[in-house]
């Protein structure tokens, strides 16, 4: 292959002119490929290249056609492989290129030809820190080392903590996932360990700590819009600590017991944002997300003890806008369920649970039912509204300080809206059959920027069909996050 070189300058500016002529009227005389380079491609090795670049570099001999056609699915690689904020490609013709002898049925003389790649690396190494302080987890620690050029062949580490050094909810998750090209950069091999101690004495009266990995493909297509996930996963779960006041059902699964599962993830995104830079509200589409695993759950001291069951979720969110943007409505929905053959008990761990912050407002962390349960729905609708110019009034023009964030039609980089909201919802074994739902009401204001946000709002809580007040929070609740980052918003 080409070497990578800086930016070439041309001292024969009529001479180049007229070899991009006689290139465009080439479309069927013979082309000698005597060269491919790439421009600002320093911080990549030659074998990433090479991998990406493969299809056009592999013969020389083109007409002008077929090497158009090649340079599309090298330039395809190039964009696929996620790490280049643009991508250029010129042709040039290269009469110093020393041409090879031209074989006796090939009467036309050939046209020898560089094609140079001018490519912009994006940031690939990027360090985050936020602190974020909600009613469920008081305040959260998160840090985030992400380098996305590893070995120099575009490979992805990414080393992630969330930590909470405070009592009754503190806990410690921690993960490193590796991500590497294969032929087709679309396609990626996953490698995902992850470790984490959570105490759950609040909810569930018992602590759980969880060791594990994850292997796999993944799979995004060119626009970014489908993701698909299939792997294998193993995981040994811990139950202790157990008070003495606990259920049975849960001390049933205290000790150690190993996982392994079969997943699988798919998600489809089509959805416009107010700003197209910073990316962070949507203002219309829709987005879905659908996950399954089949898992086998083994006790380690019993191999007798061992559960097989299936679980599917899937999550959509549909969002609309209307009065010039100034009001939007977002209708979101989840359903999920387990199926098992076994006459043994699903594992605490992989029932579902609703109630907190970030799951139902007005009822605290998984309180709508702490045993859990192999079915659940959640429905809500939520509708945002502009705050008035008068209290708030976002700047129009790109700030000397913050160009990034402005997408040149002067939306909002980081909006400012009042909303109210309503959810309904249950956990359950068969939700059907119960007849109990839980619902909430809300209404707050949100503001939303990459690095610093926070969402205040008043609840109401009510369980419909029972007498149970268990885990109903009424009242304000409210989610700060402040953090700082060398990524560039883009």
């Amino acid at each position: 292959m080409g070497k990578t070189t800086e930016k070439t300058k041309y001292s024969d500016l009529l001479t180049t002119l007229i070899a991009q002529d006689i290139l465009t009227s080439s479309s069927s005389q013979p082309i000698y490929l005597s060269s491919v380079e790439v421009i600002g491609g320093e911080t990549f090795s030659s074998d990433f290249f090479k991998k990406l670049l493969g299809p056009l570099v592999e013969t020389s001999d083109y007409t002008l056609n077929q090497l158009v056609e090649n340079i599309t699915v090298s330039r395809d690689r190039l964009v696929k492989a996620d790490v280049f904020k643009s991508i250029g490609v010129s042709l040039h013709s290269d009469y110093s290129a020393s041409i090879p002898h031209v074989l006796k049925y090939n009467k036309d003389q050939l046209i020898p030809t560089k094609v140079i790649f001018d490519v912009e690396a994006s940031n690939l190494n990027a360090g985050d820190g936020f602190l974020n302080l909600n009613n469920d987890d008081n305040l959260n620690v998160n840090l985030n080392y992400l380098n996305d050029n590893f070995n120099e062949n575009a490979e992805s580490v990414n080393f992630g903590v969330n930590y909470n050094p405070y009592k009754p909810n503190q806990h410690l998750i921690a993960n490193a996932k590796f991500l590497a090209n294969l032929n087709d950069p679309s396609l990626k091999f996953l490698f995902d360990l992850f470790n984490t101690h959570q105490n759950n004495q609040t909810w569930q009266q018992a602590s759980e700590k969880t060791t594990g990995g994850l292997i796999g493909l993944q799979y995004t297509n060119r626009i970014k819009n489908l993701y698909l996930l299939t792997g294998l996963s193993l995981a040994k779960r811990t139950i202790h600590d157990i008070r003495d006041g606990a259920p049975d059902e849960l001390k049933y699964f205290s000790g150690d017991y190993l996982k392994s599962s079969i997943v699988n993830q798919l998600v489809y995104s089509n959805v416009s944002f107010l700003n197209n830079i910073t990316k962070n509200f949507p203002i219309s589409g829709y987005n879905v997300t659908v996950s399954s695993e089949i898992s086998s759950n083994q006790e380690q001291d019993n191999i007798d003890h061992q559960t097989g069951f299936g679980k599917s979720t899937i999550s959509t969110n549909l969002f609309t806008s209307f009065a010039n943007n100034n009001f939007t409505a977002h209708l979101f929905n989840d359903f999920g369920g387990i199926y098992s053959p076994s006459s043994n008990s699903v594992h605490v761990s992989d029932r579902f649970y609703l109630g907190g912050f970030n799951s139902f407002r007005g009822f605290s962390k998984n309180s709508i039912n702490t045993t859990g349960g192999s079915q659940f729905f959640k429905l809500g609708l939520t509708l945002y509204a502009k705050v008035p110019s008068f209290i708030y009034s976002s700047h129009k023009n790109a700030a000397a300080n913050i160009p990034s964030l402005e997408d040149g039609i002067g939306y909002e980089a980081n909006p400012l809206r009042i909303y109210t909201t309503g959810s309904v919802g249950n956990v359950s074994n068969n939700i059907l059959l119960d007849k109990s739902v839980a619902s909430s009401i809300g209404c707050g204001l949100k503001y939303i920027n990459h690095w610093a946000n926070f969402d205040i709002g008043y609840y109401l809580a009510q369980r419909h069909g029972s007498d149970s007040l268990v885990g109903i929070k009424d009242g304000f609740q409210f989610s700060v996050s402040i953090g700082g980052s060398n990524r560039t918003v883009q």
